[in-house]
This record gives C-alpha cells, sequence and structure tokens, in this order.
C-alpha cells in the first residue's frame, strides 16, 4: 500500500467498459447534439407507437367503411350476373336464328342421303 502512495497510484484504473459508460451518460446527461438527437429518435418512436395504435384501436371498434365495401361488392355480383344471364340470352338468340336458317340438305354429299347426324 505505501508503495502505491508513494509512486502516486492512489486512483485505480477504471475498466474499459465503465469509461465507455461514463462518457456515454456525461454526453446524455446535459444539453448536447447527442441528447437532442436521442431526444428526437425516442420522440419520434412514441409518436409512431401511439399513431399505429390510434389506427389499430380505430379499425378495429370504429371502422364502418367495410359495410359500405361488402354493399358494392353485392351489387357488383348482382350485375356481373345480370350481364351473364344476358349474355346467355343473346348467345341463345344468336344460336336460334342461325338454326332458323340451317339448311341440313346443303350438307349432304351430292346424290346420296342425308346423315341422321345432321338432323335436327
Amino acid at each position: 500500500m505505501k508503495n502505491n502512495l508513494l509512486e502516486g497510484n492512489d486512483k485505480q484504473k477504471t475498466s474499459f467498459c465503465n469509461r465507455c459508460k461514463s462518457k456515454i451518460f456525461k454526453s446524455i446527461k446535459g444539453p448536447s447534439i447527442t441528447h437532442s438527437i436521442l431526444f428526437g429518435i425516442c420522440g419520434g418512436l412514441f409518436y409512431y407507437g401511439s399513431y399505429y395504435f390510434y389506427r389499430y384501436i380505430k379499425i378495429t371498434f370504429f371502422d364502418t367503411s367495410h359495410v359500405s365495401n361488402e354493399s358494392r361488392k353485392r351489387y357488383m355480383e348482382k350485375q356481373m350476373l345480370f350481364y351473364n344471364d344476358l349474355g346467355y340470352d343473346l348467345s341463345m338468340k344468336y344460336i336460334g336464328n342461325l338454326c332458323k336458317y340451317y339448311d341440313p340438305v346443303a350438307l349432304r354429299l351430292p346424290f346420296q342421303p342425308l346423315d341422321d347426324k345432321y338432323r335436327l
């Protein structure tokens, strides 16, 4: 112990981690650029976290836009069914009009009898 006092080593050396911690805490402690940056980061994280929490609550409990969207989907399905039926009816009328002009005799070979597959 006397040796240390005579040589002036009364302070023990601190470890590297303790020195780093003390430098970090000194820079955070007072008003400094590091303090401002960390405050801005924490403020931004808090703001976005609260915004996402607000959106979650709003969509979970107070969202009514899905009602109007479902109504639009039902209307679109009805329209689609109507137009499909209309297209089917029009195609049947077209085929009916073709049948009106169907001439099975024109399909037979010359001087041969008409096959049964061409008869209606």
